[in-house]
């Protein structure tokens, strides 16, 4: 590689590393506050007792690994290697500004769902405490913002770095929060009941008339 494409690369992995930091530190930040103002520990996917949330619980951590190794093969591996051949339509600079505008859009969606959750706001599933259904602001048409929100993020990286492993975690992703979203919306019927299921019937999992 030449120098300037070394400087493409190295900008790249910085976006990407930020979007990274950036949701670090808001789920860190989000808890922190709760936690503070409420004494309750928002992120109760660590205290899972169904095996299905304990099972969740796992996975998560196994997707922060991934997106960890994902991160430093792009930065450091050849370019070269089969996973990790670029689109080449996708491979000029204002690509990856476009993905980075996307990641940080994604983010601000994710913090406006959390900032409309309040005290509500949780990680994984929480069968101790009876939460409040939230259905104004952002979840006025959309259920998952959080979830819309982080499949943002992960479509900005692909356009960062348009490669077979990033889409491959991207799609694990999906799958992995598709199952974690249907898992919260029984709990929901079973905590909230018929208002729930006439808020579902007016709203969308992600995207409004689409999905």
């Amino acid at each position: 590689m030449g120098p300037a494409m070394t400087t493409h690369r190295l900008v790249e992995a910085a976006e990407v590393v930020s979007l990274f930091v950036g949701y670090l530190a808001l789920w860190r930040l989000k808890r922190h506050r709760d936690r503070r103002r409420t004494g309750v520990d928002p992120e109760v996917i660590h205290m899972a007792t169904t095996p299905v949330q304990r099972y969740f619980a796992r996975l998560l951590r196994v997707m922060t690994g991934l997106v960890v190794l994902v991160i430093g093969l792009h930065a450091g591996a050849p370019d070269a290697w089969p996973p990790l051949v670029r689109v080449a339509a996708l491979d000029p600079w204002w690509f990856d500004v476009a993905g980075a505008v996307l990641g940080v859009a994604g983010l601000a969606v994710c913090a406006a769902a959390q900032a409309t959750m309040g005290s509500a706001w949780r990680v994984g599933i929480d069968v101790d405490r009876r939460t409040d259904l939230v259905t104004g602001g952002i979840y006025r048409r959309v259920r998952n913002p959080t979830y819309l929100g982080l499949h943002l993020v992960n479509l900005g990286l692909w356009i960062i770095w348009p490669t077979t492993l990033v889409a491959s975690f991207a799609v694990l992703f999906f799958v992995v929060m598709e199952l974690q979203v249907r898992a919260e919306e029984e709990h929901l019927v079973n905590m909230h009941g018929e208002a729930y299921r006439a808020y579902a019937g007016r709203s969308w999992r992600y995207i409004p008339w689409i999905y």
